[in-house]
């Protein structure tokens, strides 16, 4: 097999794989079928202080954690479309940037998630006692 046809195989692999593993995951954790958890889900500071601000945050994020679909598939389209026409090293630079675009999109959910986990936190938060 080709060096070039492999790489973007293996990117177009990669890129599906992101989206769809984020996109489950996340979508668990709003529905809250996925408990607050060290190992997976957006564990930051706000969204681990408790199960409210957890699906808060992530039920946040999920629309722009959405946006991860339409990145892969053209990620993946753009990258067929270059190997159709003997491009092959074009295909491997679309795989590439599908997987930045990708890590974009999971940087900018980070954000709402935060703000929605720090006000569900202060919601559930007991009353300080007099």
């Amino acid at each position: 097999m080709d060096e070039d046809l492999l790489g973007v195989i293996m990117l177009s692999f990669s890129t599906v794989l992101v989206c769809v593993v984020t996109v489950v995951t996340v979508r668990a954790a709003a529905a809250g079928s996925l408990d607050r958890n060290g190992a997976v889900g957006l564990r930051t500071r706000h969204t681990r202080t408790s199960d409210a601000a957890w699906s808060a945050g992530h039920a946040a994020a999920l629309p722009r954690v959405r946006w991860s679909v339409p990145v892969a598939v053209c990620a993946v389209v753009a990258a067929i479309v270059l190997l159709v026409l003997g491009r092959p090293e074009w295909g491997i630079v679309a795989g590439l940037v599908g997987v930045l675009l990708q890590v974009a999109v999971l940087v900018s959910a980070v954000g709402p998630a935060n703000r929605a986990a720090r006000r569900a936190a202060q919601k559930s938060a007991p009353e300080p006692r007099a």
